[in-house]
């Protein structure tokens, strides 16, 4: 039986799609090439507009009608199952709207919700912690979107406003940002990230989620002395093979 093909809806940023994609196959139980499975990475960033600008109201153009665009055309190639490698393109503002999209264009893909796997990850992987940091841009602060993982039994932690301005300097500022420094850390980036993490624990996380798919590049360490450090591209990376292929599934 013929599964299809997994999608990844890349270029937010670019970084970020082929991170998910090396996700993909790092969680993949496989010996040679032809065990692995079929995947595309669909990268077009200069057509996406930036998911954070839309939310804050800065961008007119909604991004959800180019993603949208972009997997109707990957299933036309044999896609059937595909994620988003942006946490905040799951903003209801746009992630609804795709939905409606696929809906309105008799779409049969099947798209996961990476903040949706994320809580359902954190339920099963770590049954004892329950109160969940969240760093990630503005756009998904201000959303509040990582809330969805309270169906999932958890309470979500964020930090201050000017805290988290900060952190979203080390995503965007053109200097020593991650969006301008591809394929490079800087030092401060670094440093916030790190401040950052401490920040969460400090106001009673036992859990922290890198809630933008570019923060993993930053820090790829699974713990923070003793507390779990969640890579969302990994979660979904996981929760893509598990529908994919699930006896392909690597053990965690």
């Amino acid at each position: 039986m013929n599964k299809g093909i997994i999608g990844i809806v890349g270029g937010m940023g670019p970084d970020a799609g082929i991170a998910l994609s090396k996700n993909i196959i790092s969680q993949t139980i496989a010996k040679k090439d032809q065990e692995h499975l079929p995947q595309i990475l669909y990268s077009v960033p200069e057509s996406i507009p930036d998911r954070t600008e839309y939310i804050l109201g800065n961008e007119k153009s909604n991004p959800a009608y180019r993603i949208a665009q972009i997997l109707i055309e990957m299933e036309s190639i044999g896609v059937r199952i595909a994620a988003l490698a942006c946490n905040s393109a799951h903003a209801p503002q746009i992630f609804d709207v795709i939905l409606s999209e696929l809906n309105d264009n008799y779409s049969g893909i099947k798209l996961l919700h990476m903040i949706r796997e994320t809580g359902i990850f954190i339920k099963e992987q770590f049954p004892g912690r329950k109160k969940v940091g969240i760093l990630g841009t503005t756009g998904t602060f201000y959303t509040r979107q990582y809330d969805l993982i309270n169906e999932s039994g958890l309470d979500t932690v964020y930090l201050s406003e000017a805290d988290q301005r900060i952190l979203h300097s080390a995503i965007y500022h053109p200097v020593f940002g991650i969006k301008s420094n591809a394929g490079k850390i800087t030092e401060e980036t670094g440093t916030i990230v790190n401040n950052s993490i401490i920040s969460l624990i400090n106001k009673g996380a036992e859990i922290i989620v890198l809630g933008c798919t570019e923060l993993p590049l930053v820090f790829s360490d699974s713990l923070y002395n003793d507390v779990p450090v969640i890579d969302t591209s990994l979660v979904v990376a996981r929760a893509l093979i598990k529908a994919h292929s699930p006896e392909k599934l690597k053990p965690w």
